[in-house]
């Protein structure tokens, strides 16, 4: 049975502290029994941060993913777990307005980081315009530079993957603008609920680099290995690799007919066809 000064001591020993802000992906039956349950959880780690601090937490639409946009609302559950839904409901807590990839958030920065996300900004990419535009939760966070926590959860759970495969078509695309070829390139991407080119990255092989790189900490809570990096770190680091054509960063989907990476290397052929002759 563990109980809060587990998991403040755990927190802490990821280097967590004061007015830190923190992402956390988590599976909360992971830990195993949890003497007051989900608030033990959240106030364990409310205790690190303290007042100055900022907790975040995902709250995704997973089921019926292609129906997001238009059967989302505010109040809808969370389908990235438990814990997740239990926080946003919290009456401290504050929540994006966003289909696909909300988040809820609690403390200092709680309602900067959510009072927009795509609401006077987009950019364009596989789950639509909005997810992580920047004025999204997720660019903020990243300027914070958050700590993304995962508990009990592997690498595959970071999201951050995302923003930056986004802000990197943005890059790609930025480069052609002016280019006769640009609205054929866009078309052929990816986006909602429309198969196409994209840039998946593969978490795993990042982990490992950055594990390599003494840039992913550990500790142990209960039954539950927790995971910490950094976000820029991380984003930085995906986004180095994609733009200098890295190829182990990007992830060959093991069910086929859900994406074909030769797709995206074929794009990525073009646009460098396409800007070598712009140069």
């Amino acid at each position: 049975m563990i109980n809060k000064q587990d998991i403040i001591n755990s927190a802490t020993n990821l280097g967590l502290k004061k007015g830190d802000t923190v992402l956390i992906h988590s599976s909360f039956k992971s830990l195993g029994p949890v003497e007051n349950g989900a608030s033990d959880v959240i106030d364990g780690f409310m205790s690190v941060l303290t007042g100055d601090g900022t907790l975040v937490m995902p709250t995704f639409v997973q089921k019926d993913f292609a129906n997001a946009y238009e059967t989302w609302h505010l109040d809808k559950p969370s389908d990235t777990g438990y814990l997740t839904e239990f926080f946003r409901k919290l009456p401290a807590a504050y929540r994006s307005d966003q289909a696909t990839h909300s988040v809820a958030a609690m403390g200092k920065m709680a309602q900067e980081l959510t009072k927009t996300h795509g609401h006077s900004a987009k950019r364009f990419g596989n789950m639509g315009d909005t997810p992580f535009s920047s004025d999204s939760p997720w660019e903020k966070m990243y300027d914070l530079n958050a700590k993304v926590v995962l508990l009990g959860v592997d690498f595959m759970s970071v999201t951050f993957r995302h923003y930056a495969e986004y802000l990197y078509i943005e890059a790609c695309l930025d480069s052609i603008r002016n280019h006769p070829e640009f609205s054929r390139m866009k078309a052929a991407l990816a986006a909602h609920n429309k198969p196409g080119a994209w840039p998946h990255v593969y978490n795993m092989w990042v982990y490992e680099q950055l594990l390599a790189k003494d840039a992913v900490k550990s500790s142990q809570c209960g039954n539950a290995t927790l995971l910490c990096v950094d976000s820029k770190v991380f984003v930085d680091f995906v986004l180095k690799a994609l733009l200098s054509d890295t190829d182990d960063v990007l992830w060959v989907c093991p069910t086929p007919g859900i994406w074909d990476v030769n797709e995206f290397v074929e794009w990525r052929d073009k646009l460098h066809a396409i800007q070598a002759g712009i140069n």
